[in-house]
């Protein structure tokens, strides 16, 4: 559905395949999609590997 002037200032729940996200619209919105709004991924955030993890780690202790 496309963002119409008559929708700014409203907050709309868009679903993203998961759970219902709410978005305020403004005027910068008009003429998109409401489904450009909503992530449907989430970002990865990878963090350093665990023990075990690599062969190398075997020889470090775990204290």
């Amino acid at each position: 559905m496309v963002v119409l002037p008559e929708f700014v200032d409203n907050v709309i729940g868009i679903y993203n395949g998961k759970e219902f996200v709410e978005v305020q619209i403004k005027p910068e919105m008009i003429g998109h999609v409401l489904a450009d709004f909503s992530m449907a991924k989430k970002i990865v955030k990878h963090s350093k590997a665990g023990v075990g993890a690599t062969r190398s780690s075997s020889a470090t202790s775990l204290k």
